[in-house]
């Protein structure tokens, strides 16, 4: 990999003066860049992020955002107005500002997941008005997809060692999940991965800047809804055993129904089932990740590898996804308490 100063250099962003490892994150190589300009983020993109079609998007979703003055990250066009600059190992650099704020792995507090279900709504209450075909071919949320990869490396990885330690978790989301797969439903422009990480919070726990902007497209709204219960409505990391906490979905409800988009009637139907379906989705691609040790980034200082990090979050989200099930009754009342169908 080349120095961070010789990749800074192929962007119109001043003077080099210094860099830091970003950790939050599991795909990208993050860092955070010091200029005689000012502070952007510079980011080496995993190749199944790095497509030119995910760069045209991301390009125009940033646009977007900025002629709507709402806060997230700009891009930086390299010195040859590309989106990207590539090095001589294949890797894609991107170049964006950097905005203020904290980012956490968990809701702290009830009035900070009313704020985050609040900004999660008035983002797709902006990018309800893009009118924008996305070109984008990653696989986002296609649950049918992620749960025949699960079956394709289950059958390939028999032989495997590991395969008997995830053997009746595939089993159990192969039963599940296919009991949750969403009818069809209004397209909307979603963000795609709304982990609590992915929202920036100022000193008071208010929401401030939505950032990782990779993932939006068109698909369901509760894919957003969904991944958000399953992020915020818990404590711990999610390669921890944790169950729901009905007090946070409660207020991430009352935020989203304060400044988000209105819902029909059918999605509000599907919503609370949104966060199980997304949890084991998840659980079906860290099952698959378990075995094949291809894709998600790991934490190297508690993990010895890919694999065990996989591991522990699949059971982490399977053990989350049953306690919903267990909550199913107070879930629907909770969504019923705070919407109104259109």
């Amino acid at each position: 990999m080349p120095e961070i100063q010789a990749i800074v250099a192929n962007f119109p962003v001043g003077s080099f003066e210094s860099y830091t490892p970003v950790e939050v994150g599991l795909i990208h190589k993050t860092y955070r860049v010091e200029t005689n300009t000012g502070t952007f983020c510079l980011q080496g993109l995993h190749p199944k992020l790095a497509t030119d079609e995910i760069l045209a998007d991301y390009k125009v979703v940033t646009g977007f955002l900025a002629e709507r003055d709402f806060p997230a990250p700009r891009l930086v066009e390299t010195s040859t107005g590309a989106a990207a600059w590539d090095d001589e190992d294949e890797t894609r650099w991107r170049m964006t500002t950097w905005l203020s704020g904290k980012t956490y792995n968990a809701i702290q507090s009830e009035d900070m997941a009313v704020s985050a279900a609040s900004m999660l709504g008035r983002f797709h209450a902006v990018m309800d008005e893009l009118d924008y075909t996305f070109q984008t071919k990653h696989p986002l949320h296609q649950t049918r997809y992620h749960l025949e990869c699960m079956q394709k490396a289950a059958e390939k990885y028999q032989a495997s060692p590991w395969f008997e330690k995830v053997k009746g978790m595939i089993e159990e989301v192969e039963e599940v999940l296919p009991t949750l797969l969403l009818p069809t439903l209004p397209q909307r422009v979603v963000h795609g991965d709304p982990k609590i990480s992915n929202i920036l919070f100022d000193d008071d726990l208010q929401a401030c800047a939505v950032i990782d902007l990779d993932t939006c497209c068109r698909h369901s709204v509760l894919v957003d809804l969904g991944d958000a219960v399953r992020s915020w409505c818990r404590e711990g990391s999610e390669d921890e055993e944790k169950e729901l906490a009905l007090p946070w979905f409660a207020a991430m409800m009352k935020g989203y129904a304060q400044g988000g988009l209105r819902l029909t009637a059918e999605e509000l139907a599907w919503l609370p089932k949104a966060g199980r379906l997304i949890t084991l989705e998840l659980s079906a691609r860290f099952l698959a990740d378990t075995l094949e040790d291809s894709y998600f980034g790991w934490d190297q200082s508690r993990y010895s590898s890919r694999r065990e990090h996989n591991f522990a979050r699949a059971k982490g989200m399977i053990h989350l996804a049953r306690d919903m099930q267990t909550h199913q009754g107070r879930i629907e009342e909770i969504v019923a308490e705070y919407f109104t169908p259109v």
